[in-house]
């Protein structure tokens, strides 16, 4: 994917998740109950980050631990519902391929349903790469992705990617355009696969401690890798 595809991709997205934010929020207040044990590998007095914080779901789960909590999103609308929803915390504005913060910041990152709305491989590895620069030696990294091969989307990525093969799409392929909201905002996504996911890690700075995929009540499934930074 060119460059300023997938500038203008991210941009989008932000745009989206901004006119969203409230609709978006009111749907989603809490946290996945499904994935709520991941919040058992942070210990008191640890510093955490949740990248792609959107309206702060998580935090919750972190601060009966004892965590010493950041989110991180680059949503000014989903921040201002993050910070009207919980008193605690540190919320900051950023870029996930970008991270403010200095090196070894963090002693663990989260990231739920994040990397698969990150277009091209290159900013992907960026993602990956920050992740593993903010975060102590031995620091671990919990990521969820949607599990999108599935009957529900398949075909959907599949006309997508025969479209990138042929060149008639600005995507790469396994990368499709789904709509949420009432009024059918455009969402990027990427499909991944277990491995794609840990080789992307393990490229990156990594060590793969562990790989689940986890269905939801909803009958969708995520794909939970947990890696340790090298």
């Amino acid at each position: 994917m060119k460059r300023e595809v997938a500038e203008q991709i991210l941009k989008e997205s932000r745009e989206s998740y901004d006119k969203m934010a409230g609709e978006f929020s009111a749907s989603r207040g809490k946290f996945w109950e499904e994935l709520a044990f991941l919040s058992e590998h942070a210990t008191p007095a640890m510093r955490a980050l949740d990248i792609g914080c959107g309206n702060g779901r998580f935090y919750p789960l972190l601060e009966k631990r004892g965590v010493t909590y950041t989110g991180l999103d680059s949503s000014k609308g989903l921040l201002g519902e993050a910070r009207r929803a919980h008193q605690g915390g540190t919320w900051a504005e950023g870029d996930a391929t970008a991270l403010p913060f200095p090196d070894q910041s963090f002693d663990i990152a989260y990231s739920f349903a994040v990397i698969h709305h990150i277009p091209s491989d290159a900013l992907r590895e960026k993602f990956a790469a920050e992740a593993a620069r903010v975060l102590m030696p031995g620091g671990m990294l919990i990521i969820t992705a949607w599990d999108l091969w599935s009957p529900r989307h398949f075909l959907k990525f599949l006309q997508s990617g025969i479209k990138s093969i042929f060149s008639f799409s600005s995507l790469d392929v396994g990368d499709a355009w789904l709509t949420f909201g009432r009024e059918k905002q455009k969402r990027f996504l990427h499909a991944f696969t277990s491995a794609e996911l840990e080789r992307l890690l393990t490229q990156n700075g990594f060590a793969i401690v562990g790989t689940e995929v986890i269905k939801r009540k909803s009958g969708e499934s995520n794909i939970v890798v947990i890696a340790k930074k090298k």
